[in-house]
């Protein structure tokens, strides 16, 4: 039995612009080669390819756009709706990212969110939820993957904790998502980069260069 094609509204597609022009004026980790609406179609397909509904694919694209900076949920709720910007809070609320400028997350704050993500990843049942934080998840993984086949073991030093808690932790994501939405496409694929990962970090040069990017580390 064929799957339905999904249909895309209008407001997939001014989700699209408003993401893609807001990716591009934020200070992002990603690759730097992806154009900004390359990136955020490449997020929302993750989340239909997975059968999830527009609004997911929207809020995906939302979350990813506004990166790691202050999410605007009020404008988000008024231009996309209560649902929404719903997803995009609840995407927002289980980060455990390295925090930019201002917003920098030193290892204590960095520890405290990444037990909170996994905390409500194994709490939240809404499906939508899910497949929203799994594919923001991927990306975020498949940036270092990038990073690291480009520059190697110095794509670590950017992270408040040491490469072997960061690796721990995305392994522990990977974990978390094959007990919530085991065998889905996104749990094949966020398996798939955090193995990758494994292989081609050197984890004791990136301890090395980890300590010198944060001399005053403990």
């Amino acid at each position: 039995m064929e799957t339905p094609e999904i249909q895309l509204s209008k407001r997939f597609v001014k989700a699209t612009q408003w993401a893609a022009a807001r990716h591009a004026a934020t200070t992002h980790d990603a690759i730097p080669f992806t154009p900004s609406l390359g990136q955020v179609l490449g997020i929302a397909s993750l989340v239909l390819e997975d059968g999830g509904a527009e609004r997911g694919a929207i809020a995906a694209m939302l979350l990813d756009a506004v990166g790691e900076d202050e999410v605007p949920l009020a404008e988000i709720r008024g231009r996309f709706g209560k649902k929404v910007a719903r997803l995009v809070a609840a995407g927002a609320d289980a980060r455990a990212d390295a925090g930019r400028g201002d917003r920098r997350l030193d290892a204590d704050m960095w520890r405290a969110r990444r037990l909170r993500a996994l905390d409500l990843l194994d709490r939240d049942d809404d499906a939508s939820v899910l497949l929203v934080r799994a594919a923001d998840a991927l990306r975020e993984v498949r940036v270092l993957v990038a990073e690291l086949r480009r520059h190697g073991s110095i794509a670590f030093a950017r992270f408040p904790v040491p490469p072997n808690e960061q690796l721990d932790h995305y392994r522990s994501l990977a974990d978390a998502f094959n007990r919530r939405i085991p065998r889905s496409h996104l749990d094949q694929e966020l398996r798939a980069n955090v193995d990758e990962l494994d292989r081609l970090v050197e984890l004791e040069t990136a301890t090395a260069a980890w300590r010198v990017a944060h001399i005053d580390a403990a």
